[in-house]
């Protein structure tokens, strides 16, 4: 049974589903949820919700080694996200932030979300932070790290114009260490492993 069975599947017995996707950075996490969105469009309503607008500004994340840690959890309001999670899940609607990645800042609050019959919540750590969540199916993005850093490359080089052995050596001091101890764990709880 594919993914798009296995959430069809979950409607004929639930009035919604919530999809929590986690992997690590680059790994298609935001593709997938694209594509799940897309797949249902004509049938169900589907929203999107990342965890990257939840990153703290970048003066409040933790630095070691010279980086910056974006890749733990301590990078995010974590709290912030889950109360947001669970209001909108319960009143059906709720502001979220707008986060600007170019400037690492938050810009406001006042992304307007709606709660739809398939809710994707997105973001290395979801598995992790919306662990009792209801009516739910979990999915880990299992990508070849190789794959990841090169999309991580060219997807850096180009928006944000860091050359590309910066980005080698922010991914093999950094970025990788950190993914295996606090993204990877998280393929053993899930559903389903993409």
């Amino acid at each position: 049974m594919n993914i798009y069975q296995k959430i069809d599947s979950f409607l004929t017995t639930h009035d919604t589903v919530n999809i929590v996707i986690a992997g690590q950075t680059c790994s298609g996490k935001t593709t997938l949820s694209k594509q799940i969105q897309e797949f249902f469009s004509g049938k169900y309503s589907a929203c999107i919700i990342s965890q990257d607008d939840y990153f703290k500004n970048l003066s409040d994340i933790p630095v070691a080694y010279g980086y910056y840690l974006m890749e733990v959890p301590e990078a995010f309001c974590v709290e912030e996200f889950k109360n947001d999670v669970q209001f909108l899940l319960q009143y059906g609607y709720v502001k979220m932030p707008n986060y600007d990645i170019r400037t690492n800042t938050r810009i406001n609050k006042d992304k307007n979300v709606c709660s739809c019959k398939i809710n994707i919540f997105e973001g290395l750590h979801t598995i992790q932070i919306l662990d009792d969540l209801k009516n739910s199916i979990s999915i880990y993005v299992d990508t070849n790290p190789i794959t990841s850093l090169k999309r991580r490359i060219s997807r850096d080089s180009q928006n944000l114009e860091i050359p590309e052995k910066r980005i080698r050596e922010y991914w093999s001091d950094c970025i990788q260490p950190m993914s295996e101890r606090f993204v990877l764990p998280q393929k053993y709880y899930a559903d389903v492993i993409f």
